[in-house]
């Protein structure tokens, strides 16, 4: 009989003792692929935290003036920019939050909008007190862009 039986083999296998080695071999190799992952990731992007994403801007025309809307669908962050200035905001549920500069004139040269009225990948439409239903469109072409985790 040879030294490498296959009974003994099978035996030495299927021991109760022999299943917590592979069971915490499996679940180290796991654990070492996870932190090794993140690690890769945090190297490339440069920390853990992930790069912010980038606005896409849409350019309107309206009576009162022209200017850019820089927006992206999914985010909570718009910023509107004239000729006159530049005002940070807030979107929820398809309604603008400009932090008390909702009626402000002097900022933009225009009350700024306070909803999108529609949206899709080349244009946007915008409504408020001095627009109504003003078209935004996006000139830009189809980027590559990261997009951040949880949004």
């Amino acid at each position: 009989m040879s030294k490498f039986d296959t009974g003994n083999i099978a035996r030495f296998v299927l021991r109760v003792e022999f299943i917590p080695y592979v069971v915490f071999t499996v679940i180290g190799g796991a654990v070492l692929y996870v932190l090794g992952s993140i690690g890769m990731n945090a190297l490339h992007n440069g920390s853990l935290i992930p790069p912010p994403t980038k606005l896409e801007r849409y350019d309107c025309s309206a009576p009162s003036g022209n200017f850019a809307i820089y927006y992206l669908h999914g985010t909570d962050r718009v910023q509107i920019k004239s000729a006159n200035g530049l005002l940070d905001g807030n979107v929820q549920q398809n309604r603008f939050d400009w932090q008390g500069f909702a009626n402000d004139r002097s900022l933009l040269g225009f009350a700024p909008p306070s909803e999108i009225v529609f949206e899709d990948s080349k244009t946007l439409r915008v409504s408020g007190p001095d627009l109504n239903n003003v078209v935004c469109a996006n000139t830009a072409e189809a980027t590559t862009q990261r997009r951040a985790i949880g949004q």
